[in-house]
């Protein structure tokens, strides 16, 4: 486990870039630009946190970021079979027409260290983060709207998170998207939490 052995966990800051080696993300400089300016504004703003992970040795590093904040499943209006699917797993006196969920709204593995399945470690650290005895606050699910392309599709669903619409056109419908099914850039998807008390 690359970061497990040779990472440190820390928040994102400007004082952290500047103390590390500059760090690129080549197939997608919006995440590259998101990581070294707009972080702050969502920081500030309370819709987002950031953290990372840095090799420490023999110099500083950045090596991976993520973007949390705190968001729900709203299933009240999902059509019954995805209300009956994700109901049937909450046990009958706890369900709800929504459940807490953390989202994933920014993750990068950084140039430097792409190809060591670094982006599978963040997935497995976040998912522990939000089951640990410490962790502050209630959280059934991690939700994320995945870049809709066979690469970024691939790793969350090795990771086990599901689309919450089986179809894209399910999915357009419910997001009162006026586009054709293979315009959508993004796709809903969620990994259910508990899989991992039992």
């Amino acid at each position: 486990m690359f970061i497990s052995e040779h990472c440190e966990f820390v928040e994102w800051s400007h004082s952290l870039i500047e103390n590390c080696s500059n760090f690129s993300c080549k197939n997608d400089k919006s995440i590259e630009q998101f990581f070294k300016v707009e972080f702050d504004y969502y920081d500030q703003q309370l819709l987002g946190k950031s953290y990372g992970f840095v090799k420490t040795k023999p110099s500083l590093e950045l090596v991976a970021a993520f973007t949390v904040s705190n968001s729900m499943l709203p299933i009240v209006n999902f059509p019954k079979s995805i209300k009956n699917r994700i109901n049937r797993q909450i046990p009958n006196p706890k369900r709800s027409t929504q459940y807490p969920a953390v989202l994933i709204g920014q993750l990068a593995v950084f140039d430097a260290f792409s190809g060591k399945h670094i982006g599978d470690e963040v997935l497995s650290f976040i998912k522990g983060w939000f089951i640990e005895p410490l962790n502050k606050t209630g959280c059934r699910y991690v939700v994320v709207d995945a870049v809709n392309n066979d690469k970024v599709i691939d790793f969350y669903q090795r990771n086990g998170f599901k689309f919450i619409f089986d179809k894209i056109e399910d999915e357009i419908e419910y997001m009162k998207l006026d586009m054709e099914p293979e315009y959508k850039r993004t796709r809903l998807m969620y990994f259910d939490l508990i899989v991992l008390k039992s």
